[in-house]
Parts: structure tokens; C-alpha cells; sequence
């Protein structure tokens, strides 16, 4: 929609090619300012070294006026579900996604939320490439993510797969989202899923560019720095009951909108018969500058 998240970070087609050197200037004056900039030192480095790098290299760097910041405007209702079928006739393949609104990183449910999505979607052994890939060899793979940030993200399933097989692909992902808010997951399979989140935040912090990545999210995310030390616990934290009274509130598919790019002709008829209301927007009519997509 028209939320803070709702346009591309690189742009569309047609809003780049509207961009001037006016725009760019004005954004940098904007948005690169150190009353909102934080500068991170991940290393072998003293606080008192830290202070004198930073004098050295930016300590000319000023507010160039005390204007105050004007306050946040409210962010619009989130629009409504949608189910949308861009026709590309010529399409080999048909992408399949499956999206809906989300939560702030600084949420509490972030981690129940975050386990619950490994589960879903997190690796070839999560539920979605289970049922897609291994069980019915319909795409070379299925996923899901969540991106949690200041503000409210997202959370998407996607796979891609034959055309005639897209509604049927549509129907599992809506099968296992509806699944994790309905029944507890097993305690080997969630002690499982939370070992790949540490594993992968185990392998992030080996390194100070990765801790540095990692504080730099916080940062911009508006959680504290000392959530470094309290992740893994709150990984192992999360229980069955936590993950299932979550995905029922987090992942439940009827909020969700479904967006299927393909050859339309292949399985629309298949898709509107569990979802009537699916409308079809031709591939060369898309307009990605407005949330209506037309």
C-alpha cells in the first residue's frame, strides 16, 4: 500500500527515470544528517579511540540548523486482501506469493514469530519445501520471510512452479499457514528450527563485520544494542504454545494478499475456484507506481 514500506528501495521503471539531480540533493540534504546517523565500531578499537576516529573524520560534520524534525504523520490503514493474477502468456513458469502485514522488530512476538517462519519456511527441511518440493516435486524450492523493522513489515510465503500447478501451490501455502495457528509443533521439529536461527546468528557474530551488521539493524530497528547478548536465549525461550497462539494471530491467510504472475490461462480457472474474487491484471498493464498495480 502506501505505507512506509510499501514502495521498492531501488525504484521502479518509470520513478527513476522521473528522478533529477534536484531530487538527489534534495533527499541527501533530507536524510543525511548526524542528528540521525549512528556510527558503529565493531573491534579491536578502546572508547576512548573510538571518540578520536570519530573527531578526526567527522567531528566538522554539524546540524546545519535547529529546525525540529516535524512529527511523524500516521501511518494509512493497510489495504485490504487482495488475490491478483498478472497475465504473462509466454511465461515458462508461474511465481507464487503469499503476503501479509507483519510486525515491528521491536515487537515481543518477534521471536515466537521468527521460530514460527523457520518452521514455516526457513531451509530446505521447513514445511513449505516439504510439501512442494520433496512430497510433490512441484518447484525447486519454497520459502518464507519475515522482515520486521521500525515500522511494521511484512511476512511472505513464495515459490515458483509449472503453471498448471500454481493454484495447487497456492492451496499448500494456505494449508500450512492456517497449520502452525492450529496445532502445536512438535518438540523435535521446533528444537530443530530454532538450532538453524542460532546457528545462522552464531555463524553472523563470528566476525565484527557481522556484529556491526547486526548492531547497525538494531539501531535503525529501534531495539536496544544489548538484544546481542538476549537473542539465542530468547530463541531457546520460545515453546510450542508460543509459536502456534502466534502463527494463529500472525499467519493467518485470510489477511494475506495472493499474487500470481503466469500464464494465467494455465490455472486461473483452477485459482478461481477457491478464490472467485482473484482479479487478472495483463503483465504490460502493471503499473508499479501505485498500490492499485493498474
Amino acid at each position: 500500500g502506501t505505507r512506509a514500506y510499501g514502495q521498492p528501495l531501488t525504484g521502479t521503471p518509470d520513478s527513476l527515470k522521473k528522478l533529477t539531480r534536484a531530487d538527489l540533493t534534495a533527499a541527501y540534504a533530507r536524510s543525511w544528517k548526524p542528528g540521525q546517523a549512528t556510527l558503529l565500531l565493531v573491534g579491536d578499537v578502546t572508547p576512548a579511540q573510538a571518540w578520536q576516529i570519530a573527531e578526526k573524520h567527522l567531528g566538522n560534520w554539524r546540524v546545519a540548523d535547529a529546525a525540529s524534525t516535524a512529527a511523524k504523520a500516521p501511518e494509512p490503514a493497510f489495504p485490504a486482501p487482495r488475490v491478483i493474477v498478472v497475465d504473462m502468456p509466454d511465461a515458462g513458469q508461474a511465481g507464487v506469493v503469499v503476503a501479509r502485514p507483519g510486525i515491528r522488530r521491536a515487537d515481543e512476538r518477534y521471536y515466537p514469530l521468527a521460530v514460527a517462519n523457520t518452521v514455516l519456511g526457513g531451509g530446505f527441511s521447513s514445511r513449505l519445501n516439504q510439501e512442494i518440493r520433496i512430497k510433490r516435486g512441484l518447484a525447486y524450492g519454497a520459502g518464507s520471510s519475515v522482515l520486521a523493522g521500525r515500522d511494521i513489515g511484512l511476512i511472505s510465503a513464495r515459490t515458483q512452479t509449472k503453471n498448471p500447478s500454481a493454484a495447487e501451490v497456492v492451496g499448500l501455502i494456505d494449508a500450512e499457514m492456517r497449520r502452525l495457528g492450529a496445532a502445536p509443533v512438535p518438540q523435535a521439529e521446533l528444537e530443530t528450527r530454532q538450532a538453524v536461527l542460532i546457528g545462522n546468528f552464531g555463524r553472523t557474530i563470528e566476525t565484527t563485520d557481522g556484529v556491526a551488521s547486526i548492531l547497525a539493524g538494531y539501531t535503525l530497528q529501534g531495539v536496544p544494542l544489548d538484544e546481542l547478548s538476549r537473542y539465542i536465549p530468547r530463541v531457546q525461550a520460545v515453546d510450542p504454545a508460543a509459536v502456534q497462539s502466534t502463527s494463529a494471530a500472525l499467519l493467518d491467510p485470510k489477511a494475506a494478499s495472493i499474487v500470481v504472475v503466469g500464464d494465467a490461462k494455465q490455472f486461473l480457472p483452477a485459482l478461481r475456484q477457491a478464490h472467485p474474487e482473484a482479479e487478472v491484471i495483463p503483465a504490460a498493464q502493471v503499473n508499479l507506481d501505485t498500490p492499485k498495480l493498474r
